[in-house]
């Protein structure tokens, strides 16, 4: 997912009137996730470091063959593992083109091959997960904040102190406290808001004035262009196709989050290091693994939030793809996980009569 944006608000809370009573600002920062669709919250400038993880596929490999052979053999058994950019052609339609994306910005993702640059400035139109980023996302905050409130904000069944056992909640504040946020966020948001905006480790969030992400550099160059640029998706859906998880797979949820924090630069590493080598299959293989953090009980993400946050989403932005791809010269960018298998966009597209050719 992830366009950054940097967003003011009041106080998010359930209690009415609890917007009079206390006026202390909260500094929300959004991102749209993932590893594709991801909220994050600002932290101290001074904590900001490069990521310094190892890649996952290499411990498995020589600490766990078992789970790394069983990841291989999910990958190669998807359509579509291999490569990050794909020409879709049908008789009577121009040639339109699907690139994967990582929602990161480390520079050895972001480099545009004349091949790839060549697609993007050649096309018509321009699709990206979201476009509400920065004074568009904020616009749409400010004038929807009932509808954001009941996005992120914890009933009070849902809410983790309540899903979670004493010691299990106390590291869940301390995360929370450790990533530079608010301690009663802890206590207030979803568990799929906490697993959103907790997932990526401090040194991989975009602060202000950083480097542009790779969806970014997309946006800025069809800008620059002149090109037309929308979003398959508000984040306000994003959010809201989260909703309605039983509790017990949110408390798995948040559970997992907790035992993955000490690894998420790990995480990170293993991303860029599948999606350098193009291998998104193997990525979304490793992500949908019970086991993908060697040695680690209770670290798999609950296989419903990853069909809510990938294949529900996968349907949504692909039938939202087929009036462009139906106008010809579009170049779709999402992330490299909602790409590969047999529900993944390039399946779907190619069920929908559309020719798929891996470019690079």
């Amino acid at each position: 997912m992830k366009a950054i944006t940097y967003v003011r608000m009041q106080q998010l809370t359930n209690r009415p009137g609890a917007a009079r009573r206390d006026r202390r600002p909260m500094i929300f920062y959004f991102c749209a996730l993932i590893l594709g669709a991801a909220l994050c919250l600002a932290v101290s400038r001074a904590a900001r470091a490069e990521c310094q993880g190892h890649d996952l596929f290499t411990v498995l490999k020589s600490e766990a063959p078992t789970t790394y052979a069983a990841i291989e053999a999910a990958a190669s058994a998807m359509p579509f593992r291999q490569g990050k950019l794909f020409r879709l052609s049908r008789a009577g339609n121009e040639p339109s083109y699907l690139f994967a994306t990582l929602h990161l910005s480390d520079q050895r993702i972001t480099s545009f091959s004349p091949r790839l640059r060549a697609a993007l400035i050649n096309s018509k139109i321009v699709a990206l997960e979201t476009v509400e980023t920065g004074a568009v996302l904020r616009w749409v905050i400010m004038n929807n904040r009932a509808e954001w409130r009941r996005a992120i904000i914890a009933n009070e069944n849902q809410r983790a102190d309540r899903l979670l056992g004493k010691p299990d909640f106390a590291q869940l504040e301390t995360l929370v406290a450790r990533r530079g946020f608010p301690k009663y966020a802890a206590r207030k948001f979803k568990p799929s808001t906490l697993a959103l905006l907790l997932d990526s480790p401090t040194c991989a969030i975009r602060w202000p004035g950083a480097k542009p992400d790779l969806d970014e550099l997309v946006a800025d160059i069809a800008r620059e262009r002149k090109i037309q640029t929308i979003g398959l998706e508000s984040i306000i859906e994003q959010l809201q196709i989260l909703d309605g998880l039983p509790h017990e797979t949110e408390r798995d949820l948040l559970i997992a989050l907790l035992r993955q924090s000490d690894r998420a630069e790990d995480g990170i590493e293993t991303a860029i290091a599948r999606y350098t080598a193009g291998d998104i299959g193997g990525l979304l293989a490793w992500m949908r693994s019970p086991k993908a953090l060697p040695g680690i009980a209770q670290a798999q993400i609950p296989s419903a939030f990853l069909d809510r946050l990938i294949t529900l989403r996968n349907r949504r932005m692909g039938e939202r793809t087929l009036p462009l791809l139906r106008r010809g010269a579009a170049f779709i960018a999402v992330g490299a996980a909602h790409l590969p298998g047999s529900e993944g966009l390039l399946a779907f597209l190619e069920g929908e009569g559309y020719q798929v050719e891996t470019v690079e």
